[in-house]
C-alpha cells in the first residue's frame, strides 16, 4: 500500500487498517523489510546531503592520532582504569517507598579485574500530624520518589568512582545528569554537593562521561556523517547546562522550575565549570554516542572511549562496523555486575514476602495488585 504522511488517527487508520492475525502475519517479513531498506537508504542520503551543504563539516570531523591509541592501550595495560554503574529497586508501600541501590565499581589494574561494591538502602516515608496531612505528604513522596531514587544512584556512583584510585575513571551517563541538575525539589540543599563533586573531576581531568541515548535530532544528524573510528566536538557542558536552566524552545524543554536565588547559583556554577568541560559525538561502531570529557584532554578521552570498545574487545581499533555495540567495554561490565549481583526484582519479592508473612491483610494493602495476577 502506498504510504503518505498521516496527519490524523483517520489518516492512520486508513494507510494501515486493523485487520485479522493471520493476514498480518502474512505479509509482516515484507512490510518490515520494505521499512528497513529504506531506513538505510534514507541514512546515505542524508549523509551526503548534509556534507554537500556543510563543506566545513569535514575538517571539523577528527580521529584520534596513532600516539594517542598507543597510549590508550597502554593506559589499559599497564595503568588504573575504574567504571562504575548502578542499578535501581524502588518499591512503594503505604508509608513511602523502600529504596534499594546497588554500585559497581570495576578496576583493570591491566593484569586483573577488580570488583568493588556497594548497597544503599533507605525509605523515603511520608509524615503528618493528622490523616490528611499524611496522605498529602504521601502524595508528594510517591511523586517524587522516582526521581529522588535515580539521583540517589547517580550521586552514588559518581561519589564512589571519584574515590577509587585510577589513573582514569569512565562514568555512565552525563557528567552531570537531570535528575541531579533539579535538585529533587529542594536545590538549595541538593545542589552544592552535585556542584563540589563536578568540581572534583574537572580539577582530576582524566575523566569520560558516555551516554548511551542521544535524542537530540543535531546530534542524531552529526552522527549520520561519521564513520567508525571518528569523532567530532559538538559543543560545552556551558551550552548544555545553559539549556536546561533557560529552556530550550528548539529542543521542546522548558526553563528550571529555581527561584531567583538558585538560577543565580546555577548560572554562577555553569559559568565556573561550563566551559572546563567538552562534549563530543563519536563512534566506534555505526552507533554514535555522546562523549563528555575534560576540554584539555579531548583526544586522550576519544582514543580511550574508542580503544576501550573495540581493541579490548579483540576488533581493529580503527572503527569495526560489524560491532554491534561499540560501547566501552569496562562500563559493560560494571552494568553486566551490577544488573547481575543487585536484582531489582528479588528486592521486589523480599518485600512482598515479608508484607505477607508480617499480616496477609496489611500485605495485600501495600502489594500492588498486578502483582497477584494468576
Amino acid at each position: 500500500m502506498e504510504q503518505r504522511d498521516a496527519q490524523s488517527l483517520a489518516d492512520i487508520l486508513s494507510i494501515a487498517p486493523w485487520m485479522e492475525l493471520e493476514k498480518y502475519v502474512d505479509h509482516l517479513r515484507d512490510r518490515v523489510d520494505v521499512a528497513v531498506l529504506a531506513s538505510h537508504e534514507r541514512r546515505e542520503q542524508l549523509r551526503a546531503e548534509i556534507l554537500a551543504e556543510n563543506p566545513d563539516l569535514s575538517a571539523q570531523i577528527r580521529r584520534p592520532s596513532p600516539e594517542k591509541m598507543q597510549w590508550a592501550k597502554h593506559l589499559l595495560r599497564t595503568g588504573i582504569v575504574a567504571a562504575s554503574d548502578g542499578t535501581l529497586a524502588a518499591v512503594p508501600l503505604l508509608s513511602g517507598t523502600k529504596v534499594q541501590v546497588g554500585v559497581v565499581i570495576v578496576t583493570n589494574t591491566g593484569e586483573s579485574v577488580g570488583l568493588v561494591t556497594r548497597v544503599f538502602e533507605h525509605e523515603l516515608t511520608s509524615t503528618g500530624d493528622t490523616a490528611r496531612e499524611f496522605f498529602d505528604n504521601l502524595r508528594k513522596v510517591h511523586g517524587t520518589s522516582n526521581l529522588a531514587s535515580r539521583a540517589l544512584m547517580l550521586f552514588g556512583e559518581r561519589k564512589l568512582l571519584l574515590a577509587q584510585e585510577a589513573d582514569w575513571r569512565m562514568i555512565h551517563g552525563e557528567l552531570v545528569p537531570f535528575e541531579l541538575r533539579t535538585g529533587v525539589g529542594h536545590p538549595r540543599e541538593n545542589l552544592p554537593p552535585v556542584f563540589d563533586l563536578v568540581r572534583h573531576y574537572i580539577k582530576d581531568q582524566r575523566f569520560i562521561a558516555v551516554s548511551e541515548s542521544p535524542e537530540d535530532l543535531d546530534v542524531l544528524n552529526a552522527g549520520i556523517v561519521l564513520e567508525p573510528g571518528e569523532f567530532i566536538e559538538l559543543r560545552t557542558l556551558a551550552d548544555d547546562l545553559t539549556g536546561f536552566l533557560d529552556g530550550d524552545e528548539g529542543a521542546g524543554t522548558t526553563r528550571a522550575g529555581f527561584n531567583n536565588l538558585d538560577r543565580a547559583r546555577f548560572r554562577a556554577f555553569i559559568a565556573e565549570v561550563g566551559p572546563e568541560v567538552t562534549i563530543l559525538l563519536i563512534k566506534a561502531g555505526h552507533r554514535p554516542f555522546l562523549l563528555e570529557c575534560h576540554r584539555e584532554r579531548v583526544e586522550e578521552a576519544a582514543a580511550l572511549f574508542l580503544t576501550d570498545a573495540l581493541w579490548t574487545r579483540g576488533l581493529p581499533d580503527t572503527g569495526a562496523p560489524v560491532t554491534a555495540r561499540g560501547f566501552p567495554f569496562h562500563i559493560d561490565l560494571a552494568d553486566n555486575v551490577a544488573r547481575t549481583m543487585f536484582k531489582g526484582g528479588e528486592f521486589r519479592t523480599f518485600i512482598e514476602t515479608r508484607l505477607m508473612e508480617l499480616g496477609v491483610e496489611h500485605g495485600l494493602t501495600d502489594l500492588d495488585p498486578r502483582r497477584t495476577r494468576g
